[in-house]
């Protein structure tokens, strides 16, 4: 939709029309990046055409315009962190985009694509005022790790990792003595869930509130038995360091902790106590030890001048860009991505092998719908092709070269300065494709997937008019719905 066309480009105008047509087709659903997708890589598409009339290179275009930290766009979004430029800088030069742009023999090409995304929606998708996300997090009676509880929901993109990795840092434990239970709406409170890539941003900080009211709890506790400041002590490895300073408190501690554990092994004699000494200690005072940790959005800023701006509001923004490199066969039409380069400002990264795994998965998923995934109905609206037998996504063996580029800034808004990490990183994707198929052959296709037939079709018509550039005209079916917005926005 239109509210994530405001940036990353400092715009200061803008009108955006969107309309529902009715078909007689099955309904959509949302989608990884759902509205922001479509309307970037035509955006991006323009860019890059508006590029080669002023003669200017693409990226230079996209650097010239470029949003940077503390900005805001013309809707009124603050941009408490903003790395467009780094990330596109890093991009270029993982490629060596000037060293091939307007260099490549006829068939090569590479494509850039630029684009922003939310961390969150601002606003809840529900009517109600209940916290967005809710993290109760108890330890073990024994002191022997903690459990955090959260309905948010691990779909495979990795969650339930950030929530134990915040967890155990605050907590100053090793990661395995952190066990996460979630989804469960019988053991675990409500979460909206996993939509807008918010889980890392706003479970993240309800899940890192609920290890802090832990340690606090735990800091008085001690203060006050060792008759020193809260200042004095430290959550590390799995220890309270300071506890060392007063032996023999931790000495009567200690021996009370092992007379209970009898025949427990990894048990300690000397030094600071341990996590699982000071909390068994306190339980056996007040019972279990739990935290709560609560998140909703602060006020969203956003300007009530520009109509539906609320829908993009975020308590933080993810930048990202992508540069494809391809080759066309000039005779047959047959596509290759040779490479793909994708760069992604996610904040602080929590846990990089997963980052670099969104990445990766984003610019595969980003191929398929280039290239690959198309539904095909016939004309009463029946899916023709509803199995994966006929509804292609690429294997293996159609993956390029992928490189992945964590580009690292620090969000106040988000826990320890992470943000997201999930839907943001395929949205250049397809624009960056789109751009270099065009660049390698001089026929640019909208319409996609982007096939070796479309390709070849506008090679033979450009060959026929006589032309250097020719963009290929849409489906008999995309132009009914495009014909019809057209007369709905003339109308209103």
């Amino acid at each position: 939709n239109g509210s994530t066309l405001h940036a990353p480009y400092a715009i200061d105008n803008m009108k955006y029309d969107g309309y529902r047509i009715y078909t007689n087709k099955p309904t959509s659903a949302a989608l990884r990046g759902h509205g922001a997708v479509s309307n970037r890589a035509l955006f991006e598409s323009q860019l890059s055409m508006v590029a080669e009339e002023l003669g200017m290179d693409p990226i230079e275009i996209r650097m010239k315009n470029m949003l940077q930290k503390g900005d805001r766009t013309k809707t009124g979004y603050y941009l408490s962190s903003f790395n467009a430029k780094e990330s596109l800088a890093a991009a270029r030069d993982d490629s060596k985009w000037t060293e091939k742009k307007g260099k490549l023999p006829l068939g090569k090409g590479i494509g850039v694509g630029s684009s922003y995304f939310i961390s969150g929606a601002g606003g809840s998708i529900y009517r109600t005022d209940i916290p967005h996300s809710t993290v109760l997090t108890r330890v073990a009676e024994d002191g022997r790790g903690v459990t955090v509880h959260t309905g948010s929901n691990e779909i495979g993109q990795g969650s339930d990792t950030v929530m134990a990795i915040l967890t155990a840092e605050v907590l100053g434990l090793p990661l395995k003595d952190v066990a996460v239970i979630s989804g469960d709406t019988g053991l675990c409170p409500i979460d909206l869930g996993a939509y807008s890539s918010r889980q890392t941003l706003m479970t993240g900080n309800a899940s890192k509130m609920a290890a802090e009211s832990i340690r606090s709890q735990i800091l008085k506790k001690v203060s006050e038995a060792f008759d020193m400041p809260e200042s004095e002590f430290t959550f590390k490895d799995a220890k309270i360091l300071g506890t060392e300073k007063k032996p023999d408190m931790v000495s009567n501690i200690r021996s009370r902790y092992k007379s209970e554990h009898r025949g427990f092994t990894g048990m300690t004699d000397e030094g600071p106590l341990t996590f699982e000494e000071v909390t068994r200690w306190i339980y056996a005072g007040q019972g279990t030890i739990s935290g709560i940790g609560t998140y909703s959005p602060p006020e969203m800023q956003y300007s009530k001048e520009w109509k539906g701006s609320i829908v993009g509001a975020s308590p933080a923004y993810s930048t990202q860009s992508c540069i494809a490199e391809v080759a066309v066969d000039m005779e047959t039409g047959r596509l290759t991505v040779d490479k793909l380069t994708l760069a992604h400002d996610c904040g602080l990264a929590l846990n990089r092998k997963s980052v670099e795994g969104q990445l990766d998965g984003s610019m595969c998923h980003g191929l398929g719908e280039t290239l690959f995934e198309e539904v095909v109905y016939d004309k009463k609206g029946n899916i023709m092709n509803a199995d994966l037998g006929n509804y292609k996504i690429p294997t293996f063996l159609d993956v390029p070269e992928l490189s992945a580029l964590i580009i690292e800034s620090n969000e106040p808004n988000g826990p320890f300065g992470a943000k997201e990490a999930g839907e943001g990183c395929i949205i250049p994707v397809l624009p960056a494709i789109i751009n270099a198929v065009y660049d390698a052959c001089g026929v640019l296709i909208l319409d996609l997937p982007i096939t070796s037939e479309k390709i070849f079709r506008g090679l033979q018509e450009k060959k026929q008019l006589g032309v250097e550039k020719y963009v290929l005209k849409p489906s008999e079916q995309a132009h009914k719905i495009i014909d019809r917005a057209a007369e709905l926005t003339a109308n209103s």
